[in-house]
């Protein structure tokens, strides 16, 4: 059975293992992370490569293919949009979590 990555973080954060940091800036990660989920896919509706970007809404730096595996390390919410940080190539990437599943 699959959870999406925002039920994930919604359980965490009702169970308070999930701390936010203060700052709603998106390039600002202070505190302990403690939400990591190595089992995650991207999924869609079609074949069109999810963007991956440096920063929450920022410039594009690479894509993934629908059913790529993929280590999810945080969400962020910018512009009312939410967004996952993920392990990317030797640093980190930004995607959209509704693109995102874990579980």
């Amino acid at each position: 059975m699959k959870f999406s990555i925002v039920a994930v973080f919604a359980a965490a954060v009702l169970l308070g293992t999930f701390t936010m940091t203060s700052s709603t800036a998106a390039s600002t990660t202070t505190g302990a992370m403690l939400f990591v989920q190595d089992d995650c896919v991207v999924i869609g509706n079609n074949d069109v490569p999810l963007r991956v970007r440096s920063t929450p809404g920022g410039r594009v730096i690479g894509s993934l293919n629908v059913g790529s595996n993929i280590k999810a390390w945080d969400i962020q919410t910018k512009n009312g949009v939410d967004w996952t940080k993920i392990s990317w190539k030797r640093g980190y990437g930004w995607v959209a979590t509704e693109f995102v599943s874990c579980g």
